[in-house]
């Protein structure tokens, strides 16, 4: 019987989580994204200083490369439509020269932010009464790529934040690979890295959702490179 229980709390569990799935096409799972360390069992990394808060990955890269072109759609997959209250973003980390984007990690100052979902002022006016964010996010996202994004080949980090716990942030986090064709000249940034991005005490991760809400939210992290 304590099996029984322990495999029924398991499942529940992994059943009010989510995981990253893909960027660029929803299937097969992680064939364009690398397998999370969360592919089990749903469960977010907690510790900004831990290098998991980069791609929360499990061994190696994804079987293959999205491509895309700047100024395109890129669709960003999990495995669920993510519904813990807290923001959406999606972060992109150009490969060096000499290196191969299915095996590069993507560590130091590399990553610009292109896509932000979350920030408010005014309160909290979604339908839900009981959240400042929606419901439940789409999925897949529609990330827009900048005209100016250079070409080459990306790195794709795609995060939602849970923030149903006060001061405890949830971070749902994957990496996808993609190829952008098409570029321009932009120069993107400002550049920050994972772990590092985040600190202790950042009110767009540790404040208290929940009562009273915070009439205003900004995202942690850099502002958004649009190009």
């Amino acid at each position: 019987m304590q099996g029984l229980a322990s495999l029924l709390l398991f499942t529940a569990l992994a059943n009010a989580h989510y995981h990253f799935s893909n960027i660029g096409v929803a299937s097969p799972e992680w064939s364009t994204g690398r397998v999370p360390k969360n592919s089990r069992d749903n469960g977010p990394v907690t510790s900004l200083a831990s290098v998991d808060l980069r791609c929360n990955q499990a061994s190696g890269g994804a079987k293959s490369i999205f491509n895309t072109t700047a100024g395109g759609t890129l669709p960003v997959y999990f495995n669920q439509q993510p519904w813990h209250q807290g923001p959406y973003q999606v972060y992109m980390a150009k490969v060096p020269e000499g290196q191969s984007v299915l095996t590069w990690d993507g560590a130091g100052e590399v990553w610009f932010k292109i896509f932000s979902k979350g920030a408010y002022t005014g309160g909290c006016t979604y339908s839900s009464g009981s959240y400042c964010f929606p419901d439940k996010w789409e999925n897949p996202m529609a990330v827009k790529l900048p005209e100016s994004l250079p070409s080459g080949d990306y790195l794709v980090r795609a995060e939602h934040i849970g923030l149903h716990i006060v001061n405890s942030p949830q971070f749902y986090i994957g990496c996808g690979q993609a190829s952008v064709a098409g570029g321009g000249s932009g120069t993107p940034g400002p550049l920050v890295a994972f772990p590092g991005a985040y600190k202790q005490g950042d009110k767009g991760i540790f404040n208290n959702f929940n009562y009273p809400k915070p009439t205003t939210y900004r995202p942690p992290g850099p502002d958004v490179w649009t190009g």
